[in-house]
Order: C-alpha cells, then structure tokens, then sequence
C-alpha cells in the first residue's frame, strides 16, 4: 500500500498536543480540529502492508531502510493513497486508529524525510571474512548498510598508499571477534641478483619461503612492454633455490598477470640465458612488519581525499587487494612475536 506518514513538529506545538490521544485534543487545543501545519511529512512510499495494523507494526519493529524519524506513535497521521489517487487521513489514536480531515499542503518537509520509492545509492565494496577468501559486493551506500556488513559502529582505518580504506567494526576486538587478517607497512630493499638468489637458499633451507621481484631492462624484449609487465614476482619455492632437488627451474609471474608462470632461468643473462638474454635492470625484495591485525569482517573501499564520501573500489585495485588478502591467516605467538600464517580454506562451501 501506498502511504505517507505526518508526525507533530514539537517546535512548532504550541499546545503540546504530541503524543497526545484523540480524544485530549480538544482540551489541549480548544478544538479537535487537527492543526496541519504543526506536521512534518517524515515518510513516502510503497509497503508491504495490508492494513493500518501492519503499518503500526513495521514502524515501530521494522523501519524502512533509510527511516530517519521516530517510531509511529499517538498523533502522528497515516495518509493511505487508494489506487484512484484518493487519499484518506488516519490519526494514531491510544488505541487503533481514527479518521481525520488533514490538510497535506500545509505540512512541511522535515530534515529527516525519507523517501520510500527512491532506489538506494550503492557501491562495491570487497569484504574480507575470517576463514575466506575475499569476494566482491554491493551494498547500499548507506552508514546502516555499513555498519550490517561489519556487524557494528564502523571504524576507517588508511595504511594504504592508495586511495583506499578498511572499514570495520571499531568494538571488534573488545568484542573478541575471530581475528582476520594481519596488516603490514612494507618497504622495498634493492639488491643484485645474487644476494637475493641467496636469501632465497637460505630461506629454503630453515623451511621459510620468501618472494622476491626481479624487472629486466626494457632492451631486453622487441617490444616496449611498461613496468608491471617487466616485473617478475618470483618464490624462493622454486627448484633452483631448494637444495637436491633433481632438477634446476624459476617460474615467476610478471604483476601486471599478463605473463603466467614462465620458466625464467630459460630467459635471464644471469641464469642460462645466455649473453642476449633478458638483463636484470633491478631486483628487490619487500621486507614487512606487521602494524594491525584486523578483527571481524571489514571491507575496503575507495576512499579518495576529494570525495566526501566511501565510493566504489575500482578494478585494478579490487584485484590488488583480493590478492593481498587473498588467504585467510591464523596467529600464532612465537618467541619473536605474533606470526600470521596463511591457509587455504578447506573447501569453498565454507565460505558461505
């Protein structure tokens, strides 16, 4: 049914006749004669109700999305718009409802009017669970629709260089919500070839895996390729880092993911690629130190200095932070600290 909802504007109720019954009407005020232009209209639109009980019930249980007024209460008026456009006026009285004569045009608009019929802003967002990997979704662009997604008062948090943010839940470890995910300030350390494919060795050796990344000159291709596609991300989980490993392979991943999984010590000068090889123009590794550890479910957004407000996160850096948060972590306290320690979940049904 189609409604409009008027409720009394107590700054401009001279005879405090708000929250008053029908019948206190006349004493208050010299008149039952309702005083239109004391109202404010708070609410428009379509609901999923049959009668004026149903109304009473889901303003007072079940607000709307985007209701900003108080909860249906005596004196406030229901307008019910039949299908011929007629309209019939209905104070809320101690008990049920009484039908009155009301003039709209002299109600006002108030500050925290909702309309009912206008279709929600939304924007998308990716949500980061415990126990799952990331995913994409759309919410309505509203602090309620938030503060549902995280399950709580939302809280931004901004360690990124991007334009983007955390949103969380702010009580969430007080709370003692499942921890989620470790946050880190990296930095980026320069080395030749060598020392890197020796940390690596290293590495492998004590049961650790590292990465590093290693970007060849541009001279090194017949066509000029930018940057990311330059750059190799490469494991120290590869045969030729591991000792006795029966054979001797690189297989690295350029970051723009335009060149998947490629035998490298096939290519690289350094390697046995020979003196027309691909050249090493840098390598470097990213050393990390873990700054937060997340609490609860929180999602990243766009969150640009020149916006007002959160905005969808864009493409490019929805896949950089799927990936960066790609696996759920579980804590442990070491004799150096708390360590994160990435797993895959046991299987994607778990994830609903």
């Amino acid at each position: 049914m189609k409604i409009r909802i008027y409720q009394v504007n107590m700054k401009r109720d001279p005879n405090d006749v708000c929250f008053m019954g029908y019948d206190r009407l006349e004493k208050l005020q010299g008149t039952t004669t309702i005083d239109s232009a004391i109202y404010d209209k708070v609410f428009e639109g379509e609901v999923k109700c049959k009668n004026l009980e149903d109304v009473w019930v889901k303003f007072n249980n079940d607000h709307p999305k985007g209701y900003k007024a108080r909860s249906l209460s005596k004196s406030d008026i229901v307008e019910v718009i039949g299908n011929d456009g007629a309209s019939e006026f209905h104070y809320v009285d101690t008990f049920g409802f009484k039908q009155v004569e009301f003039e709209p045009e002299k109600a006002q608009l108030s500050e925290r009017f909702c309309d009912g019929d206008k279709k929600a802003d939304t924007i998308s967002v990716l949500l980061i669970q415990p126990g799952k990997y990331p995913k994409t979704v759309t919410i309505e662009d509203s602090l309620e629709a938030m503060q549902e997604l995280v399950g709580g008062d939302i809280e931004e948090y901004t360690p990124f260089e991007d334009e983007a943010a955390i949103i969380c839940n702010e009580e969430g470890k007080i709370s003692g919500l499942p921890l989620n995910r470790a946050i880190y300030a990296e930095e980026e350390v320069d080395m030749c070839y060598s020392e890197m494919a020796q940390k690596f060795r290293e590495a492998e050796k004590s049961g650790e895996h590292l990465e590093g990344y290693i970007v060849f000159t541009e001279d090194s291709f017949t066509e000029k390729y930018p940057l990311e596609s330059r750059t190799y991300a490469v494991s120290s989980d590869n045969k030729a880092y591991r000792p006795n490993m029966g054979g001797y392979s690189i297989y690295g991943t350029s970051l723009d993911g335009t060149d998947k999984n490629v035998r490298l010590e096939a290519y690289m000068t350094d390697e046995r690629g020979g003196k027309d090889g691909w050249k090493i123009e840098r390598c470097y590794m990213k050393e990390k130190e873990m700054i937060e550890i997340m609490a609860g479910d929180f999602f990243i957004c766009h969150a640009p200095i020149s916006s007002e407000k959160f905005l969808s996160l864009p493409p490019d850096l929805t896949k950089k932070y799927a990936e960066k948060f790609r696996y759920p972590e579980k804590f442990v306290q070491t004799d150096k600290g708390i360590k994160a320690i990435p797993y895959k979940p046991v299987a994607r049904d778990m994830e609903r």
